[in-house]
């Protein structure tokens, strides 16, 4: 009977310790003075200037021009994420993050935005917009349609190859666990 009032009160103790220290956690991070992680200081200060600089733009290129600029390092930072989601070291980092660009620069290609339009950055989306345009013109030759067609399913059995091979290339690199992380975030199948 001793020892199990013991164990009970052993295990009111270890619980009252996890509850208490969650309790402070919930209570720190409700301070006012606490505020956002740097990280997230960091990209909030970084927004407020983008939309600073897009307030202040004189023309629609130098607008376009920030919006690119915004977007290059929007894909920085979610390449430079998986950094710390895939738990390597910095030295690790130099020889897997080219690998994850180029998988994740096939698996999201950029687009230039143009005033009026967006302009393909790779071959597969330059041959679609080819056949779009082509099929819009009802009285378009067969043969002309079926060139078209051939140059995209080309493109896009090379993009396709390209891709696995990347993939092939990163996933050497990767612990089960680190595939994992990659599978979640769309990179690898």
């Amino acid at each position: 009977m001793a020892l199990r009032s013991s164990g009970i009160a052993l295990f009111g103790l270890v619980c009252h310790c996890a509850f208490a220290r969650t309790g402070e956690q919930r209570t720190a991070s409700r301070r006012p003075d606490a505020g956002p992680p740097r990280e997230i200081r960091e990209r909030m200060e970084r927004q407020r200037a983008f939309s600073e600089r897009m307030r202040n733009a004189g023309s629609m290129d130098e607008r376009m021009k920030i919006m690119e600029e915004q977007r290059a390092w929007e894909r920085q930072r979610a390449v430079e994420d998986l950094k710390e989601q895939l738990g390597v070291s910095d030295q690790e980092w130099t020889v897997i993050r080219p690998r994850v660009q180029a998988v994740y620069d096939l698996v999201h290609p950029p687009l230039r935005i143009r005033p009026g339009s967006t302009q393909p950055t790779n071959e597969v989306e330059r041959r679609r917009r080819d056949l779009q345009e082509l099929l819009r013109d009802e009285k378009a030759p067969a043969d002309q349609i079926k060139a078209r067609l051939s140059a995209f399913r080309a493109a896009k059995e090379r993009a396709t190859q390209q891709l696995s091979a990347a993939r092939r290339s990163l996933r050497q690199l990767m612990t089960v666990r680190q595939e994992a992380v990659l599978v979640l975030n769309g990179l690898l199948d």
